[in-house]
């Protein structure tokens, strides 16, 4: 082939380039440093061939090196990959998130698709009507969701992972799949399946930039793992006020696999955190049962025997008072509780495990759940929205269990959770009461739970002085 129609094709293919990088520029702009970085990977490795390609024509010996004789001109029509349709299917499909949570006790399918971030009326009216699907229905508590959503709230996937048991061996998980089907006549279809589970150990280190789950995404620490830090060292790390930038972290936690493919978080095994000069530290430990818990380094349990709010975000409208002026009735008396402003629909959470005393209706309280904890502690939730299905007098209910909405039946005048504390049969202020701590670790116990922790102590040490090789400028 003459030079100059080899150059006229390489101008033309350069030409071809620049309109292909313009058209996708302004999507470019909309993606965020992480998405960028995964893209900017995926197109080098694509453009590989490429480069191979254009390195291969330059080692051909030119007209001017080989005999006229010796040329053969030979035509043949070779399809140029488009630049522009790469980067577009890359930023396609780098515009979807994986969310990752477990069913909680009494949660309707309408409210997991909205914890998932889910906004896909047509997936959520498929689950609840299709034959196939009617077991999405029925999730138990505990259960493994996973879900791929588009950044506008549509669902691509949504897959039910079998509970199991995270302190167990599970050899396999049963999968039920509720997929997106663009190529056949019924948009989505259900499918299931038994997978074949691999443990493996990850190691992660994260900085604060902004908020925690922003550094932990940042990180890649899946959100389950990342929910679980802040129920291990909750009691140690106020994480709405004492986080700051540049506070450190490092996790060890355990991934599930099925045929080589990361499937899932499992349990946090260690977590290691630095707020400002304080550092803190907790282990999983099972302590011989079948939960077991989470511990400081000196063994001291990090389990809050009760909580101190039945909600997670929340503020307090009206404080525990021996008198105050009612706001429907206008006259004064004992508010014996604490009032809890939240938005309708907010799950509210028993305090600690115990049985329930009583879920039903009573006047001025509206919808209410009343829990016998201990022998002396009972906890009272009113003006529920409603009550978490199957709660009744009797049930046995554990702690962050949830057992109800926040509502404003009964005598209220806006959505808020009505919150009392009884110690012996006497209201005290939940606010400031003294709380029970959880049973610490029996002194025969020590030894092995010091045995369990020390080859993660040794992890976290090496994580730390790699994190920080990483960190020094070069």
């Amino acid at each position: 082939m003459p030079l100059s129609i080899l150059s006229k094709r390489f101008a033309v293919f350069a030409n071809d380039t620049r309109l292909g990088f313009r058209l996708v520029s302004r999507k470019w702009k909309q993606l965020d440093r992480t998405q960028r970085k995964r893209i900017e990977l995926s197109a080098v490795l694509s453009l590989l061939p490429l480069s191979a390609a254009i390195a291969a024509l330059a080692a051909v010996p030119t007209a001017f090196q080989l005999d006229e004789s010796q040329m053969r001109p030979v035509i043949e029509a070779v399809a140029t990959p488009s630049i522009a349709e790469q980067v577009a299917e890359l930023v396609a499909r780098e515009d979807t998130h994986v969310r990752e949570v477990r069913v909680q006790r009494g949660e309707t399918l309408a409210a997991l698709f909205s914890r998932l971030g889910i906004d896909d009326a047509s997936a959520l009216r498929f689950a609840q009507t299709d034959a196939s699907a009617r077991a999405l229905v029925r999730l138990a508590p505990g259960r493994f969701i996973q879900a791929n959503i588009t950044s506008d709230g549509r669902l691509r996937w949504l897959k039910a992972h079998g509970a199991g048991e995270l302190d167990g061996v599970l050899a396999t998980s049963r999968v039920l799949t509720l997929d997106r089907n663009s190529t056949a006549a019924q948009v989505f279809r259900v499918s299931e399946s038994d997978v074949a589970l691999e443990r493996r150990v990850e190691l992660k280190a994260g900085e604060v930039r902004g908020s925690l789950f922003g550094a932990t995404d940042e990180a890649d620490i899946p959100d389950a793992v990342a929910q679980q830090m802040v129920d291990a060292l909750e009691s140690e790390i106020d994480f709405h006020r004492d986080l700051q930038r540049g506070n450190r972290f490092r996790v060890i936690y355990e991934a599930l696999y099925a045929s080589g493919e990361y499937l899932r978080a499992g349990r946090l095994l260690a977590v290691e955190f630095e707020v400002g000069a304080k550092r803190v530290s907790a282990y999983w430990f099972a302590n011989g049962s079948k939960h077991g818990g989470f511990y400081a380094a000196d063994g001291r349990s990090l389990k809050q025997a009760f909580l101190r709010s039945p909600l997670v975000y929340t503020r307090v409208s009206s404080g525990f008072s021996s008198s105050r002026t009612h706001p429907i009735f206008g006259y004064d008396a004992a508010h014996r509780g604490v009032d809890y402003a939240a938005a309708a629909g907010t799950a509210v959470r028993a305090i600690a495990e115990g049985v329930v005393l009583f879920a039903g209706w009573q006047r001025g309280y509206g919808n209410v759940v009343e829990i016998q904890h201990d022998g002396k502690h009972a906890s009272l939730y009113a003006h529920l929205q409603s009550i978490a299905p199957g709660l009744r007098q009797g049930v046995r209910i554990g702690q962050s269990d949830v057992v109800g909405a926040v509502g404003m039946t009964g005598w209220a005048t806006g959505p808020h959770l009505h919150f009392e504390l009884k110690v012996h049969d006497i209201h005290v202020n939940p606010l400031t009461a003294e709380l029970p701590s959880a049973q610490p670790l029996a002194p025969t116990q020590l030894s092995s739970f010091a045995a369990s922790a020390a080859p993660l102590r040794e992890q976290l040490a090496l994580l730390e002085r790699v994190s920080i090789a990483f960190d020094r400028p070069r």
